[in-house]
């Protein structure tokens, strides 16, 4: 059975830097970026946030495909 996003971004290690989730290669953004990139979503139709306890990400899903993930660095 395939993992969720969910499960496999709550396997992504705290301080983990690097990651490839369903293919998609996580890349880091600060605080600054992360909040850019919500406020240009404000009806959250594309960029997502999920936080979680090992870190606080950023992803834009299209027709239930991952496309793009980040992971917000404080």
């Amino acid at each position: 059975m395939t993992e969720s996003l969910l499960e496999e971004l709550m396997r992504v290690p705290l301080n983990a830097t690097s990651a490839t989730i369903q293919g998609i290669q996580m890349q880091v953004i600060d605080e600054y970026q992360a909040r850019a990139m919500l406020n240009s979503d404000i009806n959250d139709d594309f960029i997502h946030e999920c936080i979680l306890a090992n870190g606080h990400f950023l992803f834009e899903m299209v027709e239930g495909t991952l496309k793009t993930l980040f992971k917000v660095h404080c």
